[in-house]
């Protein structure tokens, strides 16, 4: 059986934590989480799999002390997402049916670093409908950064939910505090949420890469 303490310290080592209270700001989790993981014999299996993934460690190393501590060859240089059977409509709304795992996008860590994408929560899903045609197409895959889950007045593309129903949309933080919910598509409704409504929204995350199907080939 895993000793939890084993892998809190190997944990520590990995992210250079000083001591506990380090460990879990870096974890972003609380001090007494951190310590109820010591205390019940707990191992926090989401921080170590997410910790494996982002730094190249090898989970079995982390988990139980045994075999090599770094990933080899070139499963160290990607990382998997998975990619739900889900649609987040661009067009007049569709609701979410399915949370099944379809399949799994593999990335590159590196590409990842280059564009500033945090690794610790993607996942992918389809787009439907025409409203953001020309940017995305219907059936055209999303990858989504549900770290990135604040409008900004810069605005983006992002993944919302609206009144229980899945969007991919232009959303932006205009001056007067509503939220503009635009297409990219002329022919489609646009939308201002003012700022009472806003309990009514919820920001899954931005999109980050999208890109549909040539033979087996993903492009964007």
């Amino acid at each position: 059986m895993n000793n939890s303490i084993d892998v809190i310290d190997r944990l520590k080592e990995i992210h250079g934590a000083d001591h506990y209270k380090h460990l879990a700001e870096i974890l972003g989790v609380s001090k007494s989480g951190v310590q109820n993981w010591k205390d019940r014999n707990v191992i926090p299996y989401k921080e170590v799999c997410t910790t494996a993934l982002e730094k190249g460690i090898s989970l079995q190393w982390l988990l139980t002390g045994k075999g090599d501590k770094m990933e080899s060859g070139s499963n160290a240089q990607q990382f998997t997402v998975p990619h739900y059977a889900i649609q987040a409509s661009a067009g007049g709304g569709s609701l979410v049916e399915a949370e099944k795992i379809e399949q799994h996008l593999t990335l590159s860590r590196d590409w990842l670093a280059r564009e500033g994408i945090s690794s610790t929560d993607l996942i992918g899903i389809y787009a439907q409908g025409d409203s953001m045609e020309p940017t995305i197409h219907d059936g055209d895959s999303l990858l989504i950064d549900r770290t990135k889950n604040i409008i900004g007045s810069d605005g983006g593309i992002y993944v919302i939910n609206y009144e229980g129903e899945l969007f991919v949309k232009r959303v932006q933080k205009l001056l007067d505090g509503k939220i503009a919910v635009t297409s990219d598509n002329k022919n489609h409704m646009s939308i201002e949420i003012s700022k009472h409504d806003l309990d009514r929204l919820t920001i899954i995350g931005r999109v980050v890469w999208f890109g549909r199907k040539v033979g087996r080939s993903y492009v964007n």
